[in-house]
């Protein structure tokens, strides 16, 4: 065991105990409006430099700006060849900036009045400096072709959009035995609703990749059912029980669930190392989930803070 596996996961347990977990989280759904959500948010490590006129899209952009900081410190404290470990925990960040790429150059027009600017990924990103300067959606799927990424398999958003959350997860299923079964269950999360909610087919390239990790036979799946009777039996897991693709939320909160329930109490043993320090990184994304759900939820009634009821984490 070396002094910076050590170093990072004391570090990475002291962040934690920052968090705001679900107590914190449904203070700040359950207010009744979104002044009093947004000044419950500036009491926690989420909201210290949150404006006092602030929208929830600055708010949830403060939040993970908070985040990106965390992951930042973190990275600083692994052994130099544990660093990826962070930039993987940062990649959903990532793929937001990528998406905002491609949607600036397809021309497609903001849901906000304000533009929005990429997230600040600084020693975190992987692909991004490449993409942040293409001129064309060729020239992004090019720069992610040449990453760990790799190739998303395609230049429209929507392929785009998929191909990166299957190569996200597949880098997590590589990172550690913990993250394995997380990383398969996102996965058949992300069939299910590719195929059942989207109604979209899925190209060839994303396809070739969810067989490396799940085997050929969800190709012939034609409802959730026969789904799960097709995935290999670590990746069923998070879909147990559903049917309906408008429930397919409820695979999508299994998954944070799990997530929580296997690194939890990794972090309160007294182990060190890469399953500690993934464990932690787990639940700091976890952590800003709640907090993302929370200030959507914020004075919006019982209906929106429902989420975080069923999220028994």
């Amino acid at each position: 065991m070396t002094a910076g596996w050590v170093a990072g996961t004391v570090r990475g347990r002291a962040l934690l105990h920052r968090s705001i977990g679900l107590v914190g989280a449904r203070a700040i759904a359950e207010a009744e409006s979104w002044p009093a959500a947004r000044g419950e948010l500036g009491t926690t490590p989420y909201g210290v430099h949150l404006p006092d006129d602030a929208d929830r899209v600055a708010a949830h952009r403060t939040a993970v700006t908070a985040t990106l900081w965390h992951l930042r410190v973190l990275a600083g404290w692994l052994p130099p060849g544990a660093t990826g470990l962070a930039r993987l925990a940062a990649g959903p960040f990532e793929i937001a900036n990528v998406e905002l790429r491609i949607a600036s150059l397809s021309g497609a027009p903001d849901d906000t009045a304000r533009p929005i600017e990429p997230l600040p990924l600084a020693s975190l990103a992987v692909a991004w400096p490449r993409v942040a300067i293409a001129t064309s959606a060729d020239q992004v799927r090019a720069s992610l072709s040449r990453s760990v990424w790799g190739d998303p398999g395609g230049t429209d958003a929507s392929a785009m959009a998929l191909g990166l959350r299957v190569g996200w997860a597949r880098r997590l299923q590589r990172a550690s035995p913990l993250a394995r079964p997380w990383a398969l269950g996102m996965l058949g999360v992300l069939i299910a609703r590719e195929q059942f909610a989207f109604q979209r087919p899925i190209g060839e390239i994303t396809a070739h990749e969810l067989d490396r990790a799940l085997g050929r036979r969800w190709r012939t799946a034609s409802t959730l059912a026969e789904l799960r009777e097709r995935l290999p039996e670590p990746a069923v897991w998070a879909l147990a029980g559903i049917d309906d693709p408008s429930s397919l939320w409820r695979a999508e909160l299994a998954v944070l669930r799990r997530v929580f329930a296997d690194a939890e109490p990794i972090v309160r043993s007294s182990r060190y190392g890469r399953d500690t320090m993934v464990a932690v990184l787990a639940l700091l994304l976890v952590d800003l989930w709640r907090v993302s759900a929370a200030i959507e939820a914020a004075g919006r009634g019982a209906s929106r803070t429902g989420v975080l009821d069923a999220d028994a984490a």
